[in-house]
């Protein structure tokens, strides 16, 4: 089964931002459930929240009103999450989204109305990046079960002195004869097959896309090669040209907004974050953003798509919406540990794909030829995040205390009960019972671009 993502972005009444933000709260508000809208209680939810923005202008002193926006990372099918939402929360969905701008009276709402506002309120993602694509709540859950009632079996059996193997067979012994866990004994299924073929299709375009460039030049030398130089030149030209003229944000978010962002942190093992803002004025930064995140999207979906997104190994689902009439953007993250540790993992290992998406945005740290400088100006970039965040008012997460470390780890589990082994192999695969901290190999590709020394390379002026 494969992921959706939703977002619902709705104008806030002019008198209803303040009773809103009461009802919406902060996370600190409600750590163990919030029960106005029950997300636990909705099939295949990963992750949910709700984010009051405040009402502002935009880089041409145009008002640009209160938005409450919704966001859920859910199993397949999105209509079915949709009709849920509908339903088995409607009159939450009424209660906060009576605060909107077109919502239906009273006297008018039903699930059909319901349905209607939300999708026509929907904004289709730029670019997401899944930690691991096809891995459901249901599979997330059950095999941290596994895990567990595994270690329990192995903790109070005297199994030390036997060989790998024979230790390996008696797990598999223990899972076969129990009925709640013998489904472990199988692979889990994989994604629908239209829509394996439909991402296939997609890879399949942009490999073709770039064949078809690679035969031009051969065929073509002496027209292709003076165009193409002279096309890259000529962005180049238009990008430093840009560069050079951008004015970073130098001022310092308030220190009770910055309080407020921490006091929503670290309650579990997850954290999560919202950054919104403007992008810079003209169609070069609209075009360049465009273009950027069409890639960055086919990044996520193809090449960084088994756990790793630029060697950062912590997030779980991420994305970017365009939003505003695409004069804004707004990214958002579920990732693990702190967000200090996330922020320097970005600045350490990702520093030229965050500086190619957010070096169109107003304010942001100046670069160089789009992938240097940047966030790699530490200070820089730590003090404009706070001044761009917004708060998730409402934050669920199906999974709080497992990392993406031990789900996949739990999922390898899983995967050797059958499995064939050699001895070396059942030794690593026993030892997934203790650490709980092994990875998959990210793909070929992505590990290449990994090894690339951005740092090193980015010292232009």
């Amino acid at each position: 089964m494969h992921q959706e993502t939703l977002t619902v972005i709705a104008e806030v009444g002019h008198e209803q931002f303040c009773p809103l933000s009461q009802l919406l709260g902060r996370i600190s508000d409600h750590l163990n459930s919030w029960t106005v809208v029950p997300f636990a209680k909705l099939h295949g939810v990963h992750f949910a929240r709700f984010i009051l923005l405040d009402p502002t202008e935009d880089l041409d002193y145009v008002p640009v009103p209160a938005q409450l926006v919704l966001m859920t990372n859910v199993d397949a099918p999105l209509e079915g999450h949709i009709e849920e939402l509908a339903t088995i929360c409607g009159e939450g969905i009424d209660e906060v989204f009576a605060h909107c701008v077109g919502y239906p009276a009273p006297a008018d709402r039903s699930t059909t109305a319901r349905r209607a506002f939300l999708q026509e309120h929907m904004a289709k993602a730029s670019a997401v990046h899944i930690n691991r694509r096809g891995r459901s709540v249901e599979q997330i859950r059950q095999e941290e079960i596994l895990r567990y009632e595994i270690n329990q079996y192995v903790d109070s059996s005297e199994l030390g002195s036997l060989a790998p193997e024979e230790i390996k067979q008696r797990i598999i012994a223990f899972v076969r004869g129990r009925h709640d866990l013998n489904w472990a004994l199988r692979p889990p299924e994989p994604p629908a097959l239209a829509w394996r073929v439909k991402e296939w299709l997609h890879c399949f375009v942009g490999v073709l896309l770039l064949v078809l460039l690679l035969l031009v030049l051969f065929l073509f030398p002496l027209i292709a090669f003076p165009l193409l130089v002279l096309g890259v030149a000529l962005f180049v030209l238009i990008l430093r040209y840009h560069e050079k003229r951008d004015k970073p944000d130098t001022h310092a978010a308030d220190p009770d907004k910055v309080r407020a962002f921490r006091n929503d942190e670290d309650f579990w093992i997850q954290n999560q974050i919202v950054a919104t803002g403007f992008l810079k004025p003209g169609w070069f930064r609209q075009l360049t953003t465009a273009g950027i995140l069409i890639v960055t999207d086919y990044f996520t979906r193809h090449i960084y798509n088994r756990g790793s997104l630029s060697g950062l190994n912590t997030i779980h689902f991420a994305r970017w919406v365009r939003m505003n009439g695409s004069r804004g953007l707004i990214f958002t993250s579920n990732y693990d540990g702190s967000l200090e540790s996330y922020m320097n993992d970005f600045i350490d290992k990702a520093a030229w794909g965050l500086n190619a998406i957010f070096t169109n945005g107003d304010g942001f740290p100046r670069t160089c030829f789009m992938f240097c400088g940047g966030i790699m100006d530490e200070k820089a970039y730590k003090r404009l995040l706070p001044t761009r965040q917004a708060p998730s008012n409402v934050w669920f997460s199906a999974y709080p205390h497992l990392t993406t470390k031990n789900i996949a780890n739990n999922e390898a589990i899983r995967l050797g009960l059958s499995q064939s082994m050699d001895e070396s192999q059942t030794r690593h695969w026993l030892r997934r019972f203790g650490c709980g901290n092994e990875l998959p190999e990210p793909t070929l590709i992505a590990r290449l671009l990994d090894l690339i020394p951005w740092n090193r390379l980015c010292h232009c002026k």
